[in-house]
């Protein structure tokens, strides 16, 4: 697993393969079928052992803060490997270390009072935010030409008529900015505070 690691992290998890892990194993692509059916149960495997990088909850901490830092901590992770982006929303994760994640963020939920279906939902919207943030994050990377197409932007949004455009002449200047953790923290705190309302409503 540490040499599927390397050559995920060197050049994406999307580039994994079994002749290029025997590759780098030294040794012939078929001997690998003695642990690995197919590339897709390699990339089950790898998929599930990086997912075991996610930090757990802290004991002691609050269902909300909890929620926040295991989000965080995946965010990370996905920041490191973006390839896992498609992976994680195409293929089902039953590894042990995903069946661990579930369990904490479900535990979580419901520490909040969260009912059974509020639960699966706020879960299901956790990740999807999350991984939605990665993607809009790693879209563009940063460096000469991001700057010059957000100030682009920002002169774009600046310029729009105010009768027509008033609200996105009012937020120019912070829609041209990189997203980044104040922007990501805020969302999941809205995320969390939604359902968390949400529940306190229908008790």
């Amino acid at each position: 697993m540490t040499e599927a690691r390397r050559i995920a992290a060197d050049q994406g998890v999307e580039s994994l393969t079994m002749r290029r892990l025997a590759d780098g194993l030294g040794v012939m692509p078929n001997a690998l079928y003695t642990y690995f059916p197919d590339k897709a149960a390699i990339l089950d495997a790898v998929l599930d052992d990086l997912v075991g990088d996610v930090q757990r909850p802290q004991r002691r901490t609050t269902w909300r803060r909890g929620l926040v830092s295991v989000m965080s901590s995946y965010r990370r992770l996905l920041l490191i490997h973006p390839g896992l982006i498609a992976l994680t929303v195409s293929r089902p994760m039953y590894g042990p270390n995903a069946l661990r994640l579930r369990e904490d963020m479900l535990t979580l939920l419901r520490q909040g009072g969260l009912p059974d279906a509020d639960a699966v939902s706020a879960f299901l919207a956790l990740f999807a935010y999350t991984t939605g943030f990665v993607a809009f994050e790693t879209a563009r990377a940063p460096g000469g030409r991001d700057t010059e197409q957000r100030a682009l932007g920002h002169r774009l949004h600046a310029s729009l008529p105010e009768e027509t455009f008033p609200s996105t002449r009012a937020l120019a200047a912070r829609l041209a900015g990189r997203p980044g953790d104040q922007e990501f923290t805020r969302g999941v705190h809205a995320v969390i505070a939604g359902f968390a309302l949400s529940a306190r409503r229908s008790s």
